[in-house]
């Protein structure tokens, strides 16, 4: 059986290659004399090894078509002018640091030199809240409330891309439940809390925008802050619009504007019940209301004095509330 099978092998190999010796012969004899093989009846030597086997009619024109524009003396004359100007690629003369940890984007530097603090009192009262807490972020002077998703600073931006602001801020800080924020237990004076941190956020803020925004004398440097940095004329521009909804923030709190009528009430009310204490209401470590109070009281008292500074006049007359902002800055920023 062995033998039998290996015969019938021998005899498949010897026709197949007979089979292949024929084609061969007749493909051979059907060429002309000067014909190679890739090469057909009406194609000159030069046209046939120029095409590949698997080149259709169009892609032959298209070649041709390419190098006859490639060799026009108008193409000539471009390369030949745009050698004179050789592309080079320089490094970039400012790159974006990566984030090593939580950043606080933010206006600053303060008002005086070599002042940590932001001028801008809504991002003094998230970066000092966010010092109470002890976490360990960085701040940088962004300047361009842009960056921020609220288009307004500040904004807080983790390695991981997640961006909080406004009020997500606190809601982060109270997550961390830290050891080193004090907590008001007492409903009263909680509810007192609030109410304090609304009159601040109402009477304060009104005599502070009125200053930065509608005194003439403080007009310069409210533009060399939160505007100089743009080109001219977009610093006069942005500058006026920034003015303007300043005003339209007054505006819906009262209907008249009047320089710090409102400031005077106010800062005696926080005055009294801060007390003799180092913090509102007793407590052992700083809370949210000392936050909010320091951010107001500290961007006062760092205005540039000016011949109309009643607002800073107005908070000295507190000595508490000028001790309880030193204390504050000397402990966290020094």
């Amino acid at each position: 059986m062995t033998s039998t099978s290996n015969q019938t092998a021998n005899q498949t190999y010897s026709q197949t290659l007979n089979q292949a010796s024929n084609q061969a012969s007749n493909q051979a004899s059907n060429q002309t004399p000067n014909q190679t093989p890739n090469q057909t009846p009406n194609q000159t030597p030069n046209q046939a090894s120029n095409q590949t086997p698997n080149q259709t009619p169009n892609q032959t024109s298209n070649q041709t078509w390419r190098q006859s524009l490639s060799s026009h003396p108008i193409q000539q004359n471009i390369r030949q002018f745009l050698s004179n100007f050789p592309l080079k690629m320089h490094k970039p003369l400012y790159k974006n640091r990566e984030l090593l940890g939580p950043t606080l984007y933010m206006w600053g530097p303060g008002w005086k030199t070599a002042q940590e603090t932001s001028f801008d009192q809504e991002c003094l009262r998230w970066q000092i809240y966010l010092k109470f807490s002890g976490i360990d972020f960085d701040v940088r002077n962004a300047n361009e409330p842009l960056i921020s998703p609220s288009g307004k600073l500040p904004v807080f931006i983790f390695p991981t891309g997640e961006v909080l602001v406004g009020e997500q801020l606190k809601d982060y800080v109270d997550n961390l439940q830290s050891n080193k924020i004090g907590k008001i237990s007492d409903e009263r004076h909680q509810a007192e809390c609030q109410a304090f941190i609304v009159l601040a956020e109402t009477k304060l803020k009104t005599a502070l925008l009125y200053t930065l925004w509608c005194d003439p004398a403080y007009e310069p440097y409210t533009h060399k802050k939160y505007c100089e940095h743009y080109a001219k004329p977009l610093d006069k521009i942005i500058m006026y619009q920034a003015k303007n909804e300043a005003i339209k923030e007054m505006l819906t709190r009262k209907p008249i504007l009047i320089r710090d009528e409102d400031a005077v009430d106010a800062l005696q009310a926080i005055s009294v019940t801060l007390g003799k204490d180092g913090y509102f209401f007793g407590t052992r470590l700083p809370t949210y209301i000392d936050a909010v109070i320091f951010s107001y009281i500290h961007t006062i008292l760092s205005l540039p004095i000016t011949p109309s500074n009643d607002l800073i006049q107005l908070v000295q007359r507190h000595n508490n509330l000028v001790e309880f902002q030193k204390k504050i800055y000397n402990e966290f920023f020094q």
